[in-house]
C-alpha cells in the first residue's frame, strides 16, 4: 500500500550509525524491524512521490521499487570490504537493463553525514562517455548552456579525472567534462533536519526538474 512521505526520523540515522559500528548479522537481525520502519518504508514513500515526475523526464525509467530502492545487503564478492550491510540508503531512477553505475541516473541519497541528490554516472561506461565527448565537442555552446545552467549552480561537477589532459586542443571550458572517466552533478548537505520533514519531497522534485534538461541531453533524448 502506498504511503504519503512524511519525512525520515531520528531513529533512521540512529539505526544507520549503530549499523556502521555493528555491521554484522546479529545486530541487523535484532534490528530489522527498525530498518524497515525507519529507513525502507519512508524511502519507498519518497520514491513513490517522485515517480510520476520522474516518468515525465524519461518514460523509460524502471518503475519497479525493488530496482529503484537501494538494498541494505552489500555484494561483497569482488571487494576487500566484507561488511555485509550498507550504512546509507538511496533511490535511483534509471532505465531497465542498466546497472546502477554504468549509466546516468537521477538519485536521492541519505546517510548519517547528511543527504544529497543529483544526476550522475558513478562508474565509467567507456562507450557512453566516448559518445558523449564527441557530442560535447560537436556542440560545445549547447552543452555548456545545459551543464552550466543557473538551476545547476548548487550541483558541483564530480567524476574521476584522468591523470593527464587527453584533450589538449579543446577549449578550456570543456576540459573539466572531457577529462573525466565519468560525470556527476551532485548536491550534498551536511544537515539532517530537512530530511525529517515532508518538505524533502518538494525539494527532491525541484532537484529532478533542475537536472532534467541535462539528463535528456546525456541520454540523447
Amino acid at each position: 500500500m502506498s504511503q504519503t512521505f512524511q519525512g525520515f526520523n531520528e531513529d533512521t540515522y540512529k539505526f544507520l550509525i549503530e549499523l556502521a559500528f555493528n555491521n554484522n548479522k546479529e545486530f541487523f537481525t535484532a534490528n530489522k524491524g527498525r530498518y524497515k520502519q525507519n529507513v525502507q518504508e519512508p524511502l519507498r514513500a519518497l520514491a513513490e512521490g517522485l515517480l510520476p515526475l520522474a516518468l515525465t523526464i524519461d518514460p523509460c525509467f524502471n518503475t519497479r521499487m525493488t530496482t529503484i530502492l537501494s538494498r541494505i545487503y552489500r555484494d561483497t564478492r569482488f571487494t576487500k570490504d566484507k561488511h555485509p550491510y550498507r550504512d546509507h540508503a538511496w533511490l535511483a531512477f534509471r532505465r531497465p537493463g542498466k546497472r546502477l553505475g554504468e549509466s546516468f541516473v537521477i538519485y536521492v541519497e541519505i546517510c548519517p553525514q547528511g543527504y544529497g541528490y543529483g544526476l550522475g554516472m558513478h562508474e565509467s561506461n567507456q562507450a557512453m562517455m566516448a559518445n558523449l565527448r564527441k557530442r560535447i565537442l560537436a556542440d560545445p555552446v549547447g552543452f555548456l548552456a545545459l551543464a552550466q545552467a543557473p538551476a545547476l549552480a548548487k550541483y558541483p561537477l564530480e567524476g574521476q579525472l584522468y591523470k593527464r589532459d587527453r584533450f589538449p586542443d579543446a577549449p578550456e571550458a570543456l576540459k573539466p567534462y572531457l577529462n573525466r572517466k565519468s560525470l556527476s552533478w551532485c548536491y550534498t548537505c551536511d544537515r539532517l533536519t530537512p530530511t525529517l520533514k515532508p518538505g524533502l519531497l518538494d525539494e527532491a522534485r525541484q532537484a529532478l526538474e533542475a537536472v532534467a534538461p541535462l539528463y535528456r541531453y546525456v541520454m540523447e533524448m
